[in-house]
């Protein structure tokens, strides 16, 4: 079994099984703050479902040890990134930089539609596996195009997802987001957030989404990011996604005093 933990630029030695060599795998990122991991028991709930989808065994107590003892390292003022990999023969765990927390990130994204579609008849869609080449390459190609976050629509036609992240909008008053069944993947951040607002699962067709009062998308690393435009359709920030980053930091802030209420005992 392979078992490290390694941070940016380092190099990990795994062993070649089918996670290697086919993407059978889970991966979890997790936002940490001060050396708190936020939202813990939530990813790793997500993981432990992915994994038993896959066949693949994982002491959660285990995974839950390599975390907090990679967290432990590091100092109070970090805003880090951390990524938990499982395959059958290999347990990494990856620490970066919070991305979204470097001075001048992005405060808005700009989006499009992707031209590739979610099926969402696939249980795969729903699952954080290592099979994560679509995301990136068209998370590349809308990067060629000045676009920060490319939009998925399902083979229905309805709004399913980011390459990332989880799409929120505010139609009509009510805060609304694609039901699971639209062929996307829970978030964890996606569950804070419903918690926060009351959010509506419903299905969205895109010229529904482009009349929308305010849309933003949401991730564990970046809370809720407001969308400015998609397409040819601008949008103004509004008070909703600014409502859930100031719940959201409650959180961590909670999440980062206890951690070190621990260490104090």
């Amino acid at each position: 079994m392979g078992e490290c933990v390694i941070g940016p630029g380092a190099r990990a030695r795994v062993d070649a099984d089918d996670g290697f060599f086919f993407g059978m795998g889970a991966f979890e990122t997790i936002a940490v703050s001060g050396g708190a991991p936020v939202l813990l028991d939530d990813h790793l709930t997500r993981l432990g479902e992915t994994l038993r989808y896959l066949g693949i065994e994982a002491r959660r107590a285990d995974l839950e040890t390599m975390v907090l003892r990679a967290c432990a390292g590091l100092g109070a003022s970090d805003d880090s990134a951390l990524k938990l990999t499982v395959t059958e023969r290999n347990r990494v765990v990856s620490l970066r930089r919070n991305p979204y927390a470097a001075p001048g990130a992005k405060r808005v994204f700009r989006c499009d539609f992707a031209d590739v579609r979610r099926n969402e008849s696939s249980p795969l869609a729903r699952m954080k596996t290592l099979a994560y080449a679509e995301n990136i390459m068209e998370k590349r190609r809308a990067r060629d195009r000045a676009v920060d976050e490319p939009l998925f629509l399902n083979t229905r036609g309805e709004v399913a997802e980011g390459a990332v992240s989880n799409i929120f909008a505010v139609i009509g008053g009510d805060v609304v987001t694609p039901p699971v069944s639209c062929g996307l993947l829970p978030g964890v951040m996606r569950h804070a957030v419903i918690g926060f607002t009351g959010a509506v699962e419903r299905p969205i067709m895109p010229d529904e989404l482009l009349r929308a009062d305010e849309v933003f998308l949401t991730n564990s690393l970046m809370g809720a990011m407001p969308v400015a435009g998609i397409g040819g359709v601008e949008f103004e920030p509004g008070s909703v996604s600014r409502d859930v980053n100031d719940a959201y930091a409650r959180m961590v802030a909670r999440t980062r005093d206890r951690a070190q209420m621990k260490e104090s005992r």
